[in-house]
């Protein structure tokens, strides 16, 4: 690895560091109420939501059979961890096949 590579990948460490203690910082400081911490708690929900739903809408026959499955899975209550599994799964196998 070359010196500025180092550099580069210490330096964004340090800012992903300073991000996180500063949101940490400044959640301490002041008063959430529950539906505060109810939008917080949603957050990564519509993370996933915001990087799914261009591939769901513009994707191919894979991408829309498998978020299918994913819905499935997520309906007969399984959780966010194992819907992941069933999409990368199915996404992968279905490219494969089709």
């Amino acid at each position: 690895m070359d010196r500025t590579s180092f550099i580069t990948i210490l330096l964004m460490g340090l800012a992903t560091y300073a991000t996180r203690f500063t949101g940490f910082y400044i959640a301490g400081r002041i008063n959430m109420t529950p539906r505060f911490r109810y939008a917080l708690t949603s957050i990564p929900i519509a993370i996933l939501t915001s990087i799914s739903a261009p591939m769901v809408i513009n994707g191919t026959l894979a991408e829309k059979i498998s978020a299918g499955a994913v819905i499935l899975a997520a309906a007969a209550g399984r959780g966010l961890l194992f819907c992941m599994a069933v999409g990368i799964t199915a996404v992968n196998l279905l490219r494969y096949l089709l």
